[in-house]
């Protein structure tokens, strides 16, 4: 890690209204050094350069003011390398957060910042997310993803451990982040929908079931 990233990401906390001496800033600094150790030796990020991740890191902090102050269960997808559900759950303390990765290297990195960051609560589940679903009977009130196509019979699993107000958040490029457009037009109703801050073409979808 360059001590150019360090600075970038104290600017853009501040920038964020983040207070310096807060516990936020200071699990978020933590997360970036994290980051840019366990990358030396698993492929968390293409790079750990501020260019390739501060875009990240200002998408988790502008999508983290969406989430109530109240406690929520959050469901995250193919979490990788945290982006955004880390941030989300530092940025929004009464967050419950399960993160689904199934690629062990990469879920043991989210269980290691989990810990370290002293994000109590928060689960990590190094599986497939059929295979997961198939056994879970949790239903949640976000279920989050970006990275990855969402089959449409895992969103109909997804929907059965929905109820009516659960929002589905789809991060995604030009094209939405499922294999099957239709079918997710069949099954969920778009109810609001942002650009994201600096990634252009990047998108945050908002859904809830029909």
């Amino acid at each position: 890690m360059t001590v150019d990233a360090m600075d970038e990401l104290k600017s853009l906390l501040q920038k964020s209204g983040i207070s310096m001496e807060s516990r936020a800033a200071e699990q978020l600094t933590l997360y970036l050094a994290l980051l840019t150790k366990w990358n030396s030796r698993v492929n968390l990020t293409a790079r750990s350069d501020w260019t390739t991740i501060g875009p990240l890191f200002r998408e988790g902090i502008w999508a983290s003011g969406f989430l109530p102050a109240s406690r929520c269960a959050l469901l995250d997808i193919g979490s990788g390398a945290g982006f955004p559900a880390i941030i989300l759950r530092i940025l929004a303390p009464g967050v419950r957060l399960e993160m689904i990765e199934s690629r062990a290297k990469r879920a043991a990195f989210l269980e290691t910042a989990a810990s370290e960051l002293g994000l109590e609560g928060t689960l990590v589940h190094s599986a497939r997310l059929d295979e997961h679903l198939g056994k879970s009977a949790r239903t949640w009130d976000y279920i989050t993803w970006k990275g990855l196509r969402i089959k449409s019979s895992e969103l109909l699993q997804l929907r059965d451990h929905s109820h009516g107000q659960t929002q589905f958040w789809m991060f995604h490029g030009r094209e939405l982040a499922v294999e099957d457009a239709e079918a997710m037009g069949l099954l969920m109703k778009r109810v609001r929908s942002e650009k994201c801050p600096g990634r252009e073409n990047w998108t945050l979808s908002m859904y809830i079931p029909r």
